[in-house]
């Protein structure tokens, strides 16, 4: 069984990305996954400065001292790393960016930690329009650089158009951490 660490990028509680996280978490959870989820909102996490200047202190990768110590510890320990994400731009929401730039320090400091490693990514994208085919390449592209097996996506599109007080299910998610059984 797999140990999944969600990154949840969005600022909003209890809307869509957080539903399709409920989704994926069944899913997955029915297969006998451990998921956890990291709510990166209630973090402080800095951007990074790019200062190529990491990798010096296992527990502590990037210098800058913020919560990114705690995403570090919970990365460490996982299979399968969700992106999960609202649509910003066609990209990924800020929390989330900050955090996919800070992770570069872990391979600074041993380039097992980030890259390769047998691990897997997957994708969580609630859209307001129905465009997120830009998100989808740059994630393809990401996991191909970081030596990781892509296991899919799921998007939850047209978000603008529906009753955030009564968000569906999200099959698409739900097949999707029901899925890690046989992608690992």
């Amino acid at each position: 069984m797999s140990n999944i660490l969600v990154l949840n990028g969005s600022a909003r509680v209890n809307a869509f990305t957080a539903a399709m996280i409920d989704s994926f978490r069944k899913g997955a959870e029915s297969v006998n996954h451990t998921v956890s989820v990291i709510e990166l909102r209630k973090l402080n996490i800095h951007s990074c400065i790019g200062c190529m200047n990491g990798g010096k202190e296992k527990e502590h990768p990037c210098i800058q001292r913020d919560d990114m110590d705690i995403v570090y510890a919970e990365f460490r320990s996982a299979d399968v790393i969700v992106f999960a994400t609202p649509l910003f731009f066609w990209s990924y929401s800020g929390l989330l960016k900050n955090v996919i730039d800070r992770l570069w320090a872990l391979a600074e400091f041993d380039r097992i930690e980030l890259i390769g490693k047998n691990r897997c990514g997957a994708l969580l994208v609630a859209a307001g329009g129905s465009h997120p085919e830009l998100l989808y390449e740059h994630f393809n592209y990401m996991m191909k650089r970081l030596a990781w097996k892509n296991i899919g996506r799921a998007a939850m599109l047209h978000t603008d158009d529906m009753d955030i007080h009564h968000i569906p299910e999200c099959e698409e998610a739900y097949l999707l951490g029901a899925y890690i059984d046989n992608s690992k």
